[in-house]
This record gives structure tokens, sequence and C-alpha cells, in this order.
């Protein structure tokens, strides 16, 4: 069924800010492998994206996601801080990985 251009412009649009979290969950986490002093301001960066509700709203078909990806990003904050590298690590890779496939699974790629 061929989409209205109302419902692929909204499409575009959660497709591009799912992208812009994803590019900043791989920034932050390249800053954590390379020890870069900025680490956690780049990890604040994507703590800021996943704050508000997405496009959709706040009952928008994001907001699960979403709200799984502040969960992660804030665990992973919290481990970093600590000195526990590896559970940070992980926490931000499946943040990163739920990221990619929620997208792909949209875009139907």
């Amino acid at each position: 069924m061929k989409k209205t251009a109302g419902e692929e412009s909204a499409l575009d649009l959660r497709v591009a800010h799912l992208i812009r979290i994803g590019g900043y969950l791989d920034y932050a986490i390249l800053s954590m492998w390379t020890g870069h002093k900025r680490a956690d301001v780049i990890m604040g960066m994507v703590e800021a994206s996943v704050r508000d509700a997405g496009p959709g709203g706040a009952k928008g078909p994001d907001q699960e996601l979403l709200t799984r990806l502040k969960d992660l990003v804030r665990e992973a904050r919290e481990h970093f801080e600590a000195g526990d590298f590896s559970a940070a690590m992980a926490r931000m890779r499946v943040a990163e990985d739920l990221t990619a496939l929620y997208t792909i699974r949209l875009t139907g790629e």
C-alpha cells in the first residue's frame, strides 16, 4: 500500500531522529574506547537526544524504544563514572544495536 505524503514525511522524521541518536551513540562509544577525556560530555549528548518524546509525541510509536535507550544510557553513564568500563560499554553497545535494528525495521531495508 502506498503511503501518503504526510505519512512518508512522518516516517522520514522518525528515521532521521533515530539516525541522529545512532550517530551520537557511535561517537560516545568511540570516545569511551579511545579514552577520550570528554566521553562523559558525549554520553550527555546521547542522553539529551532521548530525554524528551520523539517526533511522534509522548505516546508516539517510538516511545518504548526511546525509554529503553534512556535507561540503557543512564546505566552506562553510572557504570562509566564508577570505573566499570565493561558494563558501561555493554549497555552502550546494546543501545546502539537496538537503535540500528529498529531503524532498519522502520525503513524496510
